[in-house]
C-alpha cells in the first residue's frame, strides 16, 4: 500500500499538495485561453476563425498526448514528464503572450496543450498510484483545485488589464507559481511508470471494455461541459437575452457551482462506490440542463446553469478514478487514453455545436447536450453492470 495510506484513511501527504498545486497551475493556464482572447484579437486583428484556432490547437495537444503520453512517462520517467511538462506548458504561454504573428501563438497553444497534457496526465497517474482506494477523493479534490484556479484566471485576466499592467501580466503569475512549486516540490519521491506489459509481437496488450465504456462516458461529459463553457455566454444572450458583458459575468456561476460539485463529490467519494456516484452526477446534470436551455428567462435559466455546473463538475474525476481503477497496473496507460478523450472532446463538440448554432441558431443547436449525458448515463450503467459481473 502507498506510504501516505498505511493509516487506513485518506492522508494529504506533502507530495498529494504539490500535485494539487500543479493541477491548479494547468486549469489556469487552461482557462486563462478564453478570458485573453479578447484582448489578443484586438491586438493582433485576429478574426474568429483564427481565434478559435488557439482552443483547437490546445485541445490538440491532449490529443497527441493521448497516443504518445505513455511511452514519454515510461521512457523519461515521471519526474521528467511532470517537471517537463509544466517547464513546456510555461514556454508555450510565453510564446503565445510575445509571438508578433499567428503562428507562433497558436504553435503556444498547441505547445501549451501538448506539454500542459503530459503534466496533468502524470499528476493523475501519481494520485491513482499513491492514493490506490482512496484515488477517487484524490482526483476529485484535485480537480476541485482546478476549478479554483479557473475561476481567479478570469479575474486575473480582468484585474491585470484594468490595472495597467496588461493582459500578459496574467501568465506571468502561474509561471512564478510554477517556479515557487518547483523550489518546494522537486526532489519528493514519485513512484515510477510502470512499463507496459507486451503481446508476444511487442505490441502493448489491448485494455479492457470495461475502460473503454469508462472513456467514452469521459468523452461524453467532457463535451457537454466545454459546450456549456465555450458557448454558454453567447447562449445567454441570444437565448436568455442578457447583455454581452452581463452574460459574461453570469457565465460564472457554471465554474462556480463545477467548483462546489467537486468540493461535496469529494467528501460522497469517501462513502459511496464512484460508478454510483459518477451516475448520480450525471443524472443532476440532466436535470438542470433542461431548465438552463428552455426556460428563456434569466433568474429560471441561472438556476439551471448552476444545477447543471453542479452536476457536471464532478464527472471527469469520478470517470477517471472509475477508469484506472478498471485497469490495475497500467495508471500511465489509462491516464494517458482519458487525455485522448478529454482533447477529442474539446476539440470536436464545441466546434460541431458552433457549426450547428449557424445553420439553426445557439437555443437550437444547444439541444445537442441532451443526447450527449443520456449517451453517458446509459454508458455508466453498463459499465457498472460490467462491474459487478467481475466482482
Amino acid at each position: 500500500m502507498a506510504d501516505a495510506q498505511r493509516s487506513g484513511k485518506f492522508v494529504r501527504d506533502r507530495l498529494t499538495w504539490g500535485i494539487y498545486g500543479l493541477v491548479g497551475y494547468f486549469a489556469y493556464l487552461e482557462t486563462v485561453l478564453g478570458p485573453l482572447m479578447p484582448f489578443l484579437r484586438a491586438e493582433h486583428g485576429f478574426n474568429y476563425t483564427v481565434a478559435s484556432l488557439h482552443f483547437s490547437a490546445f485541445a490538440f495537444g491532449g490529443v497527441l498526448v493521448g497516443f504518445l503520453g505513455e511511452r514519454v512517462a515510461g521512457r523519461w520517467g515521471r519526474r521528467a514528464s511532470l517537471w517537463g511538462g509544466g517547464a513546456g506548458m510555461a514556454a508555450g504561454a510565453l510564446l503565445l503572450a510575445l509571438s508578433p504573428f499567428a503562428f507562433g501563438t497558436i504553435f503556444g497553444a498547441l505547445v501549451m496543450g501538448a506539454l500542459g497534457a503530459q503534466l496533468l496526465v502524470t499528476t493523475q497517474a501519481i494520485l491513482a498510484d499513491r492514493h490506490e482506494e482512496w484515488n477517487t477523493v484524490a482526483l476529485t479534490e484535485s480537480n476541485a483545485a482546478a476549478s479554483t484556479c479557473a475561476i481567479l484566471a478570469s479575474f486575473a485576466v480582468g484585474a491585470c488589464a484594468g490595472l495597467g499592467l496588461g493582459w500578459r501580466a496574467a501568465l506571468l503569475l502561474p509561471v512564478a507559481a510554477l517556479v515557487l512549486l518547483a523550489a518546494r516540490y522537486y526532489t519528493e519521491p514519485l513512484g515510477e511508470a510502470r512499463r507496459a506489459e507486451t503481446t508476444p509481437d511487442g505490441a502493448s496488450p489491448a485494455l479492457p471494455a470495461r475502460f473503454w465504456v469508462y472513456f467514452g462516458v469521459l468523452f461524453l461529459g467532457i463535451s457537454a461541459e466545454w459546450c456549456i463553457g465555450y458557448w454558454g455566454a453567447d447562449f445567454l444572450v441570444n437565448g436568455v437575452g442578457l447583455e454581452p458583458s452581463g452574460a459574461a459575468t453570469a457565465l460564472s456561476v457554471f465554474f462556480v457551482a463545477m467548483l462546489a460539485g467537486r468540493l461535496v463529490g469529494s467528501r460522497l467519494a469517501r462513502r459511496l462506490p464512484g460508478a454510483a456516484l459518477l451516475t448520480a452526477t450525471l443524472c443532476l446534470t440532466i436535470a438542470g440542463f433542461p431548465l438552463f436551455w428552455l426556460s428563456g428567462l434569466p433568474a429560471p435559466s441561472l438556476v439551471g446553469l448552476f444545477v447543471t455546473g453542479l452536476g457536471i463538475g464532478s464527472v471527469y474525476p469520478l470517470a477517471i478514478s472509475v477508469g484506472v481503477a478498471a485497469v490495475p497496473g497500467r495508471t500511465d496507460a489509462a491516464t494517458a487514453r482519458f487525455s485522448l478523450a478529454g482533447g477529442s472532446a474539446i476539440l470536436l463538440a464545441p466546434f460541431a455545436l458552433g457549426a450547428l448554432a449557424d445553420r439553426i441558431g445557439i437555443e437550437g443547436a444547444y439541444g445537442i447536450v441532451v443526447p450527449l449525458l443520456l449517451a453517458a448515463v446509459v454508458l455508466t450503467l453498463v459499465a457498472w453492470r460490467l462491474d459487478r459481473g467481475e466482482a
